[in-house]
Order: structure tokens, then C-alpha cells, then sequence
């Protein structure tokens, strides 16, 4: 199987950095298979919209070479010449591939800034109501990745507190959700 590499998907596709949309490049052979290629597919959308089992998120997947690439990782790739092993999204939206909404990752920050899960009831990541204690219950992960304690409070507000001051000295992203991209 052929490596990917920068030279190598700069004659495949162009990437629009502002759009995050990849398109497919014209081929310059003029075989019968170049030929058909250009006329289905060149200057097009390249990619397909699929869903991660694990996590649910929408990701836009680019096949090359018989071999599928996560298009946020050739982002990375034409821009800075490699692809990151993980690729955050600023928006937290897969599909958003514009240069201004990816940044290079890892397991860590990432666990720092997932979005809420279904099943949070309070509305708010780090802060549940713990049963038998009778109390609210905030915790976090550390710079490690491992989750911790923060306590728990009799007041709604001030396991929120706690939680919201951990994530500010801690570096978690802000209203992520805001970033304007």
C-alpha cells in the first residue's frame, strides 16, 4: 500500500482552508482510467460522511489508494506536512474542517472537552446529583487523564463553582461551543 504523504495528496486533492472542503484534482495521465476519473470526479467534493461507532460523532472520510483518512488529519497533512494522531474540533462539529476550528490533540485534552452526555441530567459536564450521599458530586480529569474528585456540596451552584474553577486553572476550553470558526 502506497504511504501518504504531503507531495503525495497535494496532486490528489485541494483543500479550501477557509471552507474545510476538500476537492478532487483533475489527473493529468491520459489513460482510459484517468479519463473516466476526470469526468466523474474531478474539481468535486471529495468525501463521504460517516459516523464513528464509538463515539457517535459525524467525521468526513476521504478514501485514497483503497485506504479511508479522516479529512481533518489531511488537513493537517497538506497544511503542516503530517497528520496529528488526534485532531480536535474546535465547534466540536466532525464535519467542520475549516483550518480555524481543528488544532492538534491528544487523549488528554480531549478528554478534558467532551461535549454532554444524553444521560447528564444537570446540564452541566462534572457536576451529578450523588444518591447516597445526598449531595451534589463535581469531578474532573486531571492533566494525567485520570478522573478526580472535586468534592461534594449541599448547594446546586457551588458544585458548579468548583467545577467551572478547576476547568479555568486547568486550561478546559471555554465555551467551545461559541468559538466563532
Amino acid at each position: 500500500m502506497k504511504t501518504i504523504s504531503k507531495e503525495n495528496i497535494s496532486t490528489l486533492l485541494s483543500y479550501d482552508k477557509d471552507s474545510g472542503i476538500f476537492t478532487w484534482k483533475e489527473r493529468l495521465g491520459n489513460t482510459k482510467s484517468d479519463n473516466i476519473f476526470n469526468s466523474l470526479f474531478a474539481r468535486t467534493v471529495a468525501g463521504s460522511k460517516l459516523t464513528s461507532k464509538r463515539s457517535k460523532t459525524e467525521y468526513i472520510a476521504i478514501k485514497i489508494h483503497g485506504k479511508s483518512y479522516k479529512a481533518h488529519r489531511l488537513a493537517f497533512l497538506i497544511m503542516e506536512g503530517e497528520m496529528p494522531d488526534q485532531v480536535d474540533h474546535l465547534d466540536r462539529n466532525g464535519l467542520n474542517n475549516k483550518w480555524s476550528n481543528l488544532r492538534r490533540s491528544n487523549n488528554k485534552d480531549n478528554s478534558k472537552n467532551k461535549p454532554i452526555q444524553k444521560s447528564n441530567k444537570t446540564g452541566v459536564v462534572g457536576v451529578n446529583w450523588h444518591k447516597a450521599a445526598g449531595k451534589w458530586h463535581a469531578r474532573a480529569v486531571n492533566k494525567e487523564g485520570k478522573r478526580i474528585d472535586l468534592g461534594r456540596y449541599d448547594d446546586f451552584e457551588e458544585a458548579v463553582k468548583v467545577r467551572k474553577m478547576y476547568e479555568v486553572e486547568y486550561g478546559y476550553y471555554q465555551h467551545r461551543e461559541e468559538v466563532d470558526v
